[in-house]
């Protein structure tokens, strides 16, 4: 049965299969469905849908709803790949707060993966914009903790081939780029001095920052946790946060995760304050799942150095992506207001 490439090519045949409806209740079937488009103005570029389901006879635990992702076609866009491969290879059969994989195909080397995802739609969000508490932030910490741990040094990272590296980026060129992408797009915005030299430290060799960000201790990395990609569970007995959307998945420092929440997520004054707290809460929880010959200290360096991740994924959203509307400008400002803010606070020079 061919996977779909379109919405258009979804069938209630390849629905009942994928989703093993005929396995949960002998003669069941997809009777029918409907689908519904969600995150335009996500950064997916590929296709994500919410497929509501009907089926002919009632089944216990079938889900009345999925979420479908399928990434471009090519292998000039892979993320959609690292994406499934995430959740085929990395988070099959683990207990992680991440949204459960009903079916996943994923292709590498073609660049392409459709997902059938659990629907969290229920869960609550929280805006870019407006950013999270030190309290929602500290939920994610210990989800990531959890993933990280789990992959802590294994060996098997590096014999993986769907992991976004540094190493292949063009981060020179993109810097080069970026201070007149910036003057284009944010005319008012004064960049900071600190962050600049820092960013032409990074272009003048970005496979030595690479080296560094993703050098020993090494575990699986999401590399874009913004609030924008959690949800939170927010039931009485079981708060969590959930981390979605994993196509940037890599291969680095884990604390890199939690600088570049806590960079992005949070508001200046409340990084400040909360900053040193959530690192040792995500150090202690590493600790207590098993982790050790890893310091304190270590990780707070390596916290602050890991800028560095956050500076990529900015410097390559402002000169590639299209940022021409209103939202995704707001979006911009407010990234680089906190980015430049944690520069004004740290100078990860001196820990090089």
């Amino acid at each position: 049965m061919n996977t779909p490439d379109t919405p258009e090519n979804i069938s209630k045949e390849w629905l009942t299969h994928s989703l093993g409806i005929d396995q949960l209740r002998r003669g069941a079937v997809v009777s029918s469905f409907r689908i519904e488009a969600v995150g335009t103005e996500t950064g997916w570029v590929g296709t994500i849908a919410c497929i509501h389901l009907s089926y002919s006879t009632h089944v216990e635990s079938a889900p009345a709803s999925v979420i479908i992702k399928i990434s471009p076609s090519g292998t000039e866009d892979p993320f959609g790949s690292f994406e499934g491969f995430f959740y085929t290879d990395i988070a099959n059969g683990r207990n992680f707060s991440v949204p459960g994989c009903y079916y996943g195909f994923n292709d590498v080397e073609a660049g392409r993966s459709v997902l059938l995802l659990e629907d969290l739609s229920h869960l609550s969000t929280v805006d870019f914009i407006g950013g999270c508490s030190p309290d929602d932030a500290e939920l994610a910490v210990v989800a990531l903790a959890d993933i990280h741990a789990y992959w802590w040094n294994d060996p098997s990272i590096a014999a993986m081939q769907g992991l976004v590296s540094f190493e292949t980026s063009l981060f020179d060129t993109w810097w080069a780029e970026y201070e007149s992408s910036i003057r284009a797009l944010l005319p008012d915005v004064v960049l900071s001095k600190r962050m600049m030299q820092f960013g032409d430290v990074f272009s003048s060799d970005p496979l030595a920052m690479a080296r560094r960000i993703e050098s020993t201790p090494t575990t699986i990395v999401h590399r874009d946790v913004h609030v924008d990609n959690l949800l939170f569970d927010r039931v009485e007995t079981k708060h969590r946060a959930v981390i979605v959307d994993w196509q940037t998945v890599g291969a680095a420092k884990g604390v890199s995760d939690v600088a570049y929440l806590l960079i992005s997520s949070l508001s200046p004054t409340d990084r400040l304050v909360a900053e040193r707290r959530l690192v040792e809460t995500y150090h202690n929880r590493l600790m207590n799942l098993g982790i050790d010959g890893y310091t304190l200290e270590e990780c707070w360096t390596d916290y602050v150095v890991s800028v560095a991740s956050k500076l990529f994924i900015t410097v390559a959203a402002t000169t590639k992506l299209d940022n021409d509307t209103p939202r995704r400008r707001a979006w911009r400002t407010k990234d680089l207001e906190r980015l430049t803010a944690f520069f004004r606070d740290h100078d990860p020079i001196t820990h090089l």
